[in-house]
């Protein structure tokens, strides 16, 4: 059965993992998920940094609006502009770092729990080498 709603009545919110982090405010997403699929809407305002770390979920990122520099793996870091789509496999390390405002979406699979407030089960680890 299907069913349908309206991407304004999602919240807009912070990153729960990021807080005490420099420009976690500046970041925030809005997010659909299905038990299997994960939409997430990004919107940075003045830039922003998401360490480097990995999680079991796939990841598609595609850059709306904006610049972000991205690390993946043991590759040099590449720029990503709008129209750019950045496919991250399954436990790869990676990281972003916003250049100024920014709007992208994600698509992850499966959904990342740890971005749902109140859940307690680590699925997000991050470098410990990253600044």
């Amino acid at each position: 059965m299907a069913t349908y709603h309206r991407w304004e009545d999602f919240p807009q919110k912070t990153i729960s993992y990021l807080a005490g982090l420099p420009n976690a405010d500046a970041i925030k997403i809005r997010i659909l998920s299905t038990e299997r699929i994960m939409l997430t809407e990004i919107i940075v305002r003045g830039g922003g940094t998401i360490p480097r770390h990995r999680h079991e979920a796939e990841q598609i990122i595609i850059m709306k609006k904006g610049e972000a520099l991205v690390t993946t793996g043991t590759e040099p870091p590449r720029l990503l502009k709008d129209g750019d789509i950045w496919i991250v496999p399954s436990n790869t390390m990676h990281g972003l770092e916003y250049q100024g405002d920014v709007e992208a979406l994600e698509i992850v699979s499966p959904p990342r729990m740890d971005n749902f407030t109140g859940y307690t089960i680590k699925h997000t680890f991050f470098d410990p080498l990253a600044p």
